[in-house]
């Protein structure tokens, strides 16, 4: 499992992978969250996803998932991008902020894009109303 970006979103997507005992690799450009990522004993490698060289570091083409947290949509699409040319068979879920976002990463080979506001709605949406009752 590789894991684009320690910010905000990937920090906590890192911190469930760890309590589950899911091996995973950070990339990661910001030194302040490099240096947080080191002290915790977290692989990574520092730099910039959206660059060629960095993405063959993380063995891409090894790899079943790639999570792309980062909030920039033009860094996104250049991982993702690279990732599926590097593995096709890859799983990618991305992050977004806007339906052109969603439709831009899907296009560059996104699986599943993940837009805050959605996932906000559905949460609220579930606490309104009562469960479905099973079918049977």
């Amino acid at each position: 499992m590789i894991l684009v970006g320690y910010g905000r979103v990937g920090s906590l997507v890192g911190a469930d992978l760890a309590v589950a005992a899911v091996p995973f690799l950070v990339i990661e450009d910001s030194d302040t969250h490099a240096d947080a990522l080191k002290a915790a004993n977290i692989e990574l490698i520092v730099g910039n996803a959206a660059a060629s060289q960095v993405l063959d570091r993380a063995n891409l083409a090894g790899a079943r998932c790639l999570v792309v947290a980062i909030p920039d949509p033009f860094e996104a699409g250049q991982a993702i991008e690279q990732g599926r040319k590097l593995n096709p068979g890859l799983q990618i879920i991305a992050r977004a902020h806007s339906d052109a976002e969603v439709a831009h990463l899907t296009r560059l080979g996104a699986d599943q894009v993940v837009m805050g506001e959605r996932e906000i709605a559905r949460c609220m949406i579930a606490a309104l109303l009562p469960a479905p009752v099973p079918q049977t």
